[in-house]
């Protein structure tokens, strides 16, 4: 790629940003409540891990996409219940599942473990992702997703 390829694709980039969407996401794209958005958003990313996991492969992409479900679906539960979860880390969000009432201490301290330890190693390659660490990991998300939107007798999940 030369340069002039390189600066023509960021200007199309650029430009597209500044349109509106021709073909907005179905299911995103008029949501104004930031916790239905939150929640929508871990349905699409539980829907693409789980397309890429029937593909038997990309088992990095599978995971990062598997821990941004469970933070999105955290949020959503968290924000539901009334909490304020502007700005967190990443991992800040574990505790706000605690003062929620989601999940105990205990539970936030293993899901923050997991992370530290497993999504950075496997999104900064400093680990190798396989296919069972995928498989788990995706597992996971789902489940707290469902217990989420279980909970929280919504109907504005898309999944399923």
């Amino acid at each position: 790629m030369t340069s002039n390829e390189l600066a023509e694709a960021l200007g199309e980039a650029e430009d597209a940003f500044q349109r509106r969407p021709e073909n907005p996401e179905v299911g995103l794209e008029y949501v104004s409540d930031s916790s239905v958005l939150q929640l929508r958003k871990a349905c699409r990313l539980l829907d693409a891990a789980g397309f890429l996991l029937d593909r038997n492969g990309h088992f990095t992409v599978i995971i990062e996409a598997s821990f941004v479900a469970i933070e999105r679906s955290i949020q959503f539960y968290v924000e539901e219940k009334g909490y304020d979860v502007a700005g967190q880390r990443h991992t800040e969000v574990y505790d706000e599942g605690v003062r929620a009432g989601l999940f105990t201490q205990d539970v936030a301290d293993r899901l923050e473990k997991l992370w530290v330890e497993n999504r950075s190693e496997s999104y900064y390659r400093t680990g190798i992702a396989g296919e069972y660490r995928a498989e788990t990991v995706f597992s996971l998300a789902e489940t707290l997703h469902e217990e989420v939107v279980a909970l929280t007798r919504t109907q504005d999940c898309l999944c399923g």
